[in-house]
C-alpha cells in the first residue's frame, strides 16, 4: 500500500532551481537529494502539497531567484502538479494549527504545512526546516533528508 507523503517547500526549490554561484557548493548536493528523493517517493508512494507550499514555491523562485513569473508558473504546472496533488487551506487548517502551535511550539507558517498534511492522512512530512524526528499527533513523521 502506498503512503501519502507531504513536501514542504524547501524540498521542492532545491529540486526546481538551480543554486546560485556563491551557494553552488553547500546546495548543489542538496539540488540532487531533493531529485533523488521525490523520484523515489513518486514511484513509491502518494506525494501531497498545499496551496500555500506553491504559493511559497512560486514566490522564492521568482523573488530569490529571479525566474520570471511565467517560468515559475510552468515550472510549477509541469514539474509539481504531474507528481502530487495539491490541498487547499480551509478554516479547519487554521483552527488545527493553532492548535498545533500551541502544543508542539512550531511556527505560524510551519504548523500550516503540518495542519494540511495531518488533514491529507499523511504519514511523512518531508522538510528542512522543521524539527527532524519530531511526532505529530502520533500520527505524522518529521523528516529531513538532508
Amino acid at each position: 500500500m502506498r503512503d501519502r507523503v507531504f513536501i514542504d517547500t524547501n524540498i521542492l526549490l532545491y529540486a526546481l532551481t538551480k543554486p546560485k554561484k556563491n551557494d553552488k557548493e553547500k546546495d548543489l548536493p542538496k539540488r540532487v537529494k531533493s531529485l533523488e528523493l521525490l523520484t523515489k517517493l513518486y514511484n513509491e508512494d502518494d506525494i501531497v502539497v498545499s496551496v500555500q507550499v506553491l504559493n511559497e514555491l512560486h514566490f522564492n523562485m521568482v523573488r530569490k531567484f529571479k525566474i520570471d513569473d511565467d517560468i515559475a508558473f510552468n515550472s510549477i504546472q509541469e514539474n509539481v502538479f504531474t507528481i502530487a496533488s495539491v490541498e487547499t487551506l480551509t478554516a479547519q487548517t487554521y483552527t488545527k494549527a493553532f492548535q498545533i502551535r500551541e502544543q508542539y511550539n512550531i511556527s505560524y507558517w510551519d504548523s500550516l504545512v503540518v495542519a494540511s498534511a495531518l488533514e491529507s492522512d499523511c504519514t511523512k512530512l518531508y522538510s528542512e526546516d522543521m524539527q527532524e524526528g519530531l511526532v505529530v499527533d502520533g500520527v505524522l513523521n518529521i523528516i529531513n533528508p538532508f
